[in-house]
């Protein structure tokens, strides 16, 4: 079993196979916000990192659409390329999930995930150009294994500035024992509370639904 730390959570990437990159749920509403998701049960004793290989990484980029996945650079083939590579996915990730979770909580932005988001968001300006039809675009240059990350850099600050605008309902996923998954919600109630009905939310009513006949059986038996 490989562990790995990240963000104060314990990353244990378990021996059996993972789940393929093209079942990994996309419920955040943003793509910044799926991308602080790709951490399974953030909160859980064992969390299931999905993009724990650069190979992930770039797949699950394409899935997203953080980059055109067809015109996708090669990935670094060194094991220091590599390493950084990830150390970079990592870090940005922690970052985008603190200042995710500080914009749905309406807390200031802490400062060294800032910093980071900073860092990319200047890499990410210095990509990007505008076209004759007067389109902003991100540039892809060859070999820019980094292309997606800047891609998550641009959609964060637009996505922070929206929620703490109030043009968009930034919330935390009410399973916050284990899920740790944020989402926009785009309902028109604004009443949604889950990352997923199919998931957290079926999870949460099967445990109140054990909780009531346990509370129903103990009234049974009580004299």
């Amino acid at each position: 079993m490989d562990t790995r730390s990240g963000n104060g959570v314990t990353l244990l990437m378990a021996a059996s196979l993972p789940r393929p990159v093209s079942a990994v749920r996309l419920d955040g509403g943003r793509l910044c916000i799926d991308f602080a998701n790709t951490i399974h049960d953030r909160f859980a004793v064992e969390v299931e990192d999905y993009i724990a290989t650069p190979e992930r990484y770039l797949e699950w980029a394409g899935r997203a659409g953080a980059i055109d996945i067809g015109g996708a650079a090669d990935l670094p083939v060194s094991a220091e390329g590599r390493e950084r590579l990830m150390t970079d996915v990592r870090s940005l990730r922690d970052a985008a999930f603190a200042l995710l979770s500080a914009s749905a909580d309406r807390l200031t932005l802490p400062r060294e995930p800032l910093r980071v988001e900073n860092h990319w968001l200047m890499r990410a300006r210095e990509s990007q150009s505008m076209t004759e039809d007067g389109v902003l675009t991100l540039r892809a240059d060859p070999g820019d294994w980094s292309l997606a990350l800047k891609a998550v850099a641009l959609d964060l600050v637009e996505t922070i500035a929206d929620a703490r605008a109030g043009r968009l309902r930034l919330k935390h996923c009410a399973n916050r024992s284990s899920c740790g998954w944020l989402f926009a919600d785009t309902s028109k109630n604004g009443r949604r509370r889950w990352c997923a009905m199919e998931t957290c939310g079926v999870i949460s009513k099967m445990a109140t639904l054990r909780e009531r006949r346990r509370a129903r059986a103990t009234s049974s038996a009580s004299p």
